[in-house]
């Protein structure tokens, strides 16, 4: 089990100027959505929680766009930071080491062939910064309707990168009929009967 290191100088690196500027110096906590889709998500959690920033990123424009309109049919959320561009490249250009409080990987593409391991979040070489950009008691927030992507997730966070589980739970409409779905997959998958795989993983706390 060995998870490669990126060379970040090869990385492509623009400067997002309106983020810079408004919002790498924020005092608020900070928190990162990776693949926010259609903006569900986001949008919810931003309004839920006036006293944090996010920052949601979604790579497809199809998608991007239909977040886009979507967050015209609300008044202004000046904490929520939309951002159209590709993941791993951003967060290299813009994000400082231990500067973030939760990332969310919702629902992210399962890649479940053999040879695409280390397309899955956990096994990816992007983990190696997003775990050098999280605070020292920040959260990652896993969910899934894949069990093996969520049993191989948490051997990797737990046993390669060294982080504690604080949050494993399954969830269908059958065990907790009142819960409400964040994305749209999850909804469909809810909707379904589907177990959903809610997991959460801090950095071990060394004192």
């Amino acid at each position: 089990m060995k998870v490669r290191e990126l060379n970040w100088d090869l990385l492509p690196k623009k400067d997002d100027p309106f983020f810079c500027e408004k919002f790498r110096n924020i005092k608020t906590p900070l928190d990162l959505e990776i693949g926010c889709g259609v903006g569900m998500h986001p949008t919810q959690y931003a309004r839920a929680n006036p006293q944090r920033t996010l920052v949601a990123i979604e790579h497809t424009t199809e998608k991007f766009l239909k977040f886009e309109n979507a967050l015209k049919l609300y008044p202004v959320i000046e904490n929520l930071y939309p951002v159209h561009a590709n993941a791993i490249s951003w967060v290299a250009s813009n994000i400082k080491e231990k500067t973030v409080d939760r990332y969310f990987f919702l629902y992210p593409n399962p890649n479940p062939k053999k040879n695409d391991l280390s397309k899955r979040w956990h096994a990816s070489p992007f983990m190696h910064f997003v775990l050098k950009t999280l605070k020292p008691e920040g959260t990652i927030f896993l969910a899934t309707n894949e069990k093996f992507y969520a049993d191989e997730a948490k051997v990797y966070f737990l046993q390669y990168w060294g982080l504690v589980c604080t949050s494993d739970r399954v969830v269908s409409k059958y065990s907790d009929p009142l819960f409400s779905p964040r994305t749209h997959f999850e909804k469909k998958y809810f909707e379904r009967g589907e177990s959903l795989f809610d997991l959460a993983f801090q950095i071990k706390n060394t004192i």
